[in-house]
């Protein structure tokens, strides 16, 4: 039942300009946002729905229409009307894009299209290396500058990172290329050397910060010139299991089971721990919001439970083998539905589990249909 309502919200977002972030053309979710329309697409590919799919070349299409002089694609794309972002760039849009792109071609074999954005791509790889600014390897964004654009995280983010190592290897697998491969096999290793306790002996970005830090059974979600931010990244963490990084899985769903226990149920926080009033961090969420404070604690960023990266965890984790807590997780999402309103609303409250954010989000329906993969 839910998955047929999903599939409706998805195809009645497509319009001719590509997939909007919502089927209410309201606000700004009426727009072609460069992570929803990708990953919205790439949810097409996973389940071979061919409307979904040829909504994601129709956004690839209108974005890269728009790609900047330094290469960097739009966060969102409405006619002629272009955001690459309002309080701060996003780096996401531009590493989503890409790897929508790659991903398409992988699927369609579409020759033509590889051959037209071959230069594009190319173009926004160079954009994403100049934001290395140091030339180490590791992308770096500034506050607010990815989904969680109202969030805490910057710098090294874990999120940004493992998206980038996914946009080189599709690119490498897309055009053959040795070069972008090498890139794959570099990006890994530090990620996977940087963000956890490895006990492998390599160069660190930030040795100092790195022998200070806590071992824990996650992948850490940022690491800045002040050192690291310890916290859980769902996402980020969610798309590394995905794609294959070195994590110890018996280790991480251990942890996602404590979670669970802490908050009573199986809709996961997408940050943790909560950020507080009394808190330290309070100051960089209080002023960082362009139309209303959302991040109140348990809220939003802030501890709120997204469907779509619920979605992407389950699917990363039974790539790997582990079957039990996908079900779970898919079962709790079910109930909610069936109790508290089938309209694919954009997060839960975690302590209440209060729907809350925009109705028929295409984010939320992906979120559905990746567990149920």
């Amino acid at each position: 039942m839910f998955t047929q309502k999903a599939l409706q919200v998805i195809e009645q977002s497509i319009s001719e300009e590509g997939i909007l972030a919502s089927c209410k053309r309201k606000d700004n979710y009426a727009r072609v946002w460069s992570r929803d329309s990708m990953m919205t697409g790439i949810t097409g590919i996973l389940i071979k729905n061919q409307a979904i799919t040829e909504g994601l070349k129709k956004s690839i299409k209108t974005l890269v229409k728009h790609q900047a002089e330094n290469g960097q694609i739009p966060s969102n794309v409405v006619g002629e009307e272009v955001s690459y972002g309002t309080l701060v760039g996003r780096t996401d849009a531009t590493v989503w894009w890409i790897i929508g792109a790659c991903e398409y071609i992988l699927y369609t074999e579409d020759e033509d299209l590889k051959e037209a954005l071959k230069e594009k791509i190319n173009k926004a790889f160079s954009c994403l290396k100049t934001w290395e600014f140091n030339q180490r390897g590791l992308l770096y964004s500034p506050l607010g500058g990815n989904w969680a654009d109202e969030y805490v995280t910057s710098g090294y983010v874990l999120y940004d990172n493992v998206l980038r190592y996914w946009a080189f290897k599709s690119a490498a697998k897309v055009y053959e290329d040795a070069h972008l491969q090498s890139l794959t096999e570099t990006t890994k290793e530090l990620i996977e050397n940087n963000f956890s306790k490895s006990g492998i002996h390599a160069e660190r970005y930030h040795e100092t910060a790195y022998q200070k830090a806590n071992k824990t059974p996650y992948l850490w979600a940022s690491l800045n010139a002040n050192g690291y931010d310890e916290r859980f990244d769902l996402a980020g963490n969610a798309l590394a299991v995905f794609l294959g990084l070195n994590l110890n899985l018996d280790a991480f769903t251990l942890f996602l089971e404590k979670l669970k226990l802490e908050f009573g149920h199986w809709m996961l926080p997408v940050f943790y721990p909560i950020i507080f009033p009394e808190d330290a961090d309070w100051n960089l969420l209080e002023n960082n919001y362009s139309y209303q404070f959302k991040n109140q604690p348990y809220h939003f960023h802030n501890g709120g439970s997204w469907p779509i990266y619920l979605g992407w965890l389950c699917l990363g984790l039974k790539k790997r083998g582990y079957d039990k807590m996908p079900l779970e997780i898919l079962h709790q999402y079910e109930k909610l539905l069936k109790e508290k309103g089938s309209d694919f609303r954009e997060y839960y409250s975690t302590d209440q589990l209060i729907p809350a954010g925009t109705e028929f989000l295409c984010f939320s329906a992906c979120g559905y249909l990746l567990m149920k993969i």
